[in-house]
């Protein structure tokens, strides 16, 4: 069993890779941060947090307590090369300025005085007290090896960016060499004939759109929105299911329920901001990009990259993802450097709000959800005029891993745990649209979760230590356990268990200390025992099974049994005597087919103790309505709901409640005979629910902790101790 941890921040803040952007430029932020060393006075702040280290490439601002001292800045020159132009954009409400130098290797030092004989940089005010301080080529020696930038700790000033310009210049970089459009010219072509089309947008806070004034209009969801019913003069459906402290893995499991069902024609993904560093970030963000994908309907799915005011992006780790995927990349994060490093913007242009003059340090405004929805708009249109496209059958192989590719989140209504301590419903912080989890601050409370996949994850909160949040273990079967904390934050975290092993598994968590702790959701993936194998289609509302009789397809408690196959572009298939159950994409009825293809395929949705199963052919799940079975709906209820029964079952649901409902107990288990598709609902004796679960066996045997509890079986109740 493999831990992956992740850590989900308002925006990321963290440092990243060892990597420089670009070839012949230094750009003062996280990608360039280990060529940059901070000395001097130990009181320096970053936009509105006091540890620099955790905001590497914000705005630099030195605290006025200790006026003797300055501090400053110095940048490593890549070994050989030559620097040439020095560029430092500050903010300073008084008009004074930090001081340039450079230093050889022998620790030479030039400085950079106005009345000295050095020469001294051009200043030029950007407005609202913004400046940019540039050091031409002719006044830096050839052998500098070091860039300096001082502050006086009196001038309280903020520095903003520094870049250093050396070698050969900076090459802007094309992204989209490999891209296939096939998908975005169909896109244009159902738009150009006047068909209305659906936008789904997915991300963080900036796609949620914070700072757009007001963000639900100007969002640039929104105004791509804006765009396309101006342009083709059609009615755009647009979801937007970006939010904020949340990142590529709370994508995926959220994806499903909140987008993919609606079945969108054109998927922006935007977490460029929010993923962290973390090795599992590459393996979520790939997941995301193959689930909307491989959604039926073939959308047009773009890779959005964004960045915040201080210039943070991983867009260095997520490009080579999309371009693996041949997806289209749009990269807002390039856009504005290169038009604020050019002269021809600020970032107060794309950052500055009516209510923050110098921005946030982290969010867009309004201008710059417009640019984004330009930027988007005119890669359509590019895409538009490739030759020679042709359509994608499937995805290659992943780059990374796809293993939360089939995750969906599963809450208090999906799956029922065993219970022992003390449990209510959570969700009282922030609700996500994810339902309610589970919350404990009883030390040793457990909860216990069946579940069947090879990978297996769970979201909790993190709170500040004044909330008085407290750690939990986590393990799967007798696998060794994993301690998480969930003080000490603000938002969100995940724990990712990887390596399973196919087959169903028991997840534990448990509670260390008397301190509370919330489970906002868990979620399971990888492949499922019952994706290979022989299985009976079970409807949850009417107990029914699917049944072939005479090349019709019906219902009957009997049933047919399916061979179920896992294929090899991430869909199941149900065959039976060489015909593959298929979906008829005009009517939706369901048919018999002799190939597997489109018509044949469904996804398959895990709910916990059930699933919903979804058609390729037409996008609509598997609904049950006068014991009839048709793909037609987009909304999920009982009706749609199926259990995977085992063909080893009794196959007469009705010959087994010829006996009558039985429940015993031996040792610490519950024993309940003949109740074969009847639910089971254990309580304590305060009326408190412990337990639910549909009953998929004649002889069905459930581990209980010691205890008085009430039995519910269908109209029967029986008492018992363990």
């Amino acid at each position: 069993m493999k831990v992956n941890i992740f850590k989900c921040l308002t925006l990321s803040l963290l440092l990243c890779s060892i990597q420089l952007l670009y070839a012949g430029r230094i750009y003062d932020e996280f990608e360039d941060t280990y060529k940059i060393t901070w000395i001097g006075n130990s009181k320096l702040i970053s936009g509105t947090t006091d540890d620099w280290a955790q905001r590497a490439g914000d705005i630099y601002r030195l605290k006025i307590d200790d006026p003797s001292n300055y501090s400053f800045l110095v940048y490593e020159l890549p070994e050989n090369e030559i620097a040439h132009e020095i560029i430092v954009d500050y903010y300073s409400p008084t008009g004074l300025r930090p001081t340039l130098a450079v230093k050889n290797s022998a620790g030479e030092e030039t400085k950079y005085v106005e009345g000295w004989d050095n020469g001294y940089p051009e200043i030029t005010d950007k407005g609202h007290g913004l400046y940019r301080c540039t050091l031409k080529d002719n006044l830096i020696p050839e052998d500098a090896t070091q860039v300096v930038i001082y502050l006086d700790a009196q001038s309280d000033i903020e520095l903003l960016r520094n870049i250093v310009y050396y070698g050969d210049g900076y090459q802007a970089k094309n992204y989209n060499e490999k891209t296939n459009y096939y998908r975005v010219q169909k896109l244009l072509e159902k738009a150009e004939s006047g068909n209305d089309i659906t936008i789904g947008v997915i991300g963080g806070s900036m796609t949620a759109g914070a700072n757009a004034e007001p963000m639900e209009t100007n969002c640039y969801g929104a105004r791509l929105k804006a765009w396309f019913e101006s342009t083709f003069e059609i009615d755009v459906n647009f979801i937007n299911i970006g939010i904020g402290s949340t990142n590529s893995y709370f994508g995926c499991i959220r994806a499903e329920e909140k987008l993919l069902r609606f079945n969108p024609d054109l998927i922006i993904i935007e977490y460029a901001c929010n993923d962290q560093l973390e090795d599992i970030y590459l393996d979520s963000y790939e997941s995301l990009i193959r689930k909307c994908w491989k959604n039926p309907g073939e959308p047009a799915v773009i890779s959005l990259m964004l960045c915040t005011q201080a210039g943070i992006s991983k867009i260095e780790r997520q490009y080579p993802i999309a371009q693996h995927c041949q997806i289209p990349i749009v990269s807002y994060n390039d856009a504005i450097k290169d038009e604020i490093i050019k002269g021809e913007k600020t970032w107060l242009d794309y950052y500055q709000t009516s209510t923050l003059i110098g921005g946030d340090g982290i969010y867009p405004n309004t201008t710059a959800h417009q640019k984004i929805a330009d930027l988007i708009a005119t890669e359509l249109l590019e895409g538009k005029k490739a030759s020679n496209i042709d359509r994608m059958a499937s995805l290659p192989a992943p780059l990374y891993s796809n293993i939360l590719e089939d995750a969906f989140y599963l809450s208090e209504t999906d799956i029922t745990p065993v219970q022992t301590g003390v449990w209510t419903a959570g969700g009282s912080i922030w609700d996500f649209g994810t339902g309610k989890g589970w919350r404990s601050e009883i030390a040793n409370s457990e909860l216990q979760f069946k579940i069947n996949g090879d990978v297996a994850a769970v979201t909790y909160w993190k709170r500040p230590a004044n909330e008085n949040f407290g750690t939990a273990q986590i393990w799967v079967d007798d696998n060794p356990a994993v301690v998480i904390d969930g003080s000490n934050g603000e938002h969100i975290d995940q724990i990712v268990l990887t390596d399973l092993g196919i087959g169903e598994h028991i997840l534990h968590i448990k509670l260390l200390e008397n301190k509370k702790f919330e489970i906002v959701c868990i979620a399971v993936s990888g492949e499922r025992s019952y994706w290979n194998g022989r299985y009976y289609l079970e409807n949850v509302a009417n107990n029914l099974r699917l049944t072939i009789s005479n090349n019709d397809i019906t219902m009957n408690p009997n049933g047919t049994g399916f061979n179920v196959s896992h294929t090899d572009d991430g869909y199941i298939a149900f065959n039976e005597n060489n015909s593959y159950l298929s979906v008829n994409a005009a009517t939706g009825a369901l048919e018999l087919s002799s190939n597997l293809d489109t018509s044949s395929k469904f996804l398959y949705i895990d709910k916990g103790e059930k699933a919903a199963i979804r058609a390729l052919a037409n996008g609509k799940y598997l609904s049950q309505k006068d014991n009839i079975i048709t793909a037609s709906t987009s909304d999920i209820a009982d009706n749609e709901y199926f259990l995977f029964k085992n063909e080893g079952d009794p196959t007469t649901i009705n010959e087994l409640r010829n006996n009558e409902i039985d429940c015993s107990v031996v040792s610490n288990q519950i024993i309940i005979k003949n109740a074969i598709g009847e639910q089971v609902n254990i309580f304590d004796l305060s009326g408190k629910l412990l337990y639910r679960q549909n009953i998929s066996t004649n002889n069905e045997n459930i581990y209980f902790n010691n205890g008085n509890y009430l039995i519910q079986i269908g109209d029967k109740t029986f008492k018992c101790n363990i």
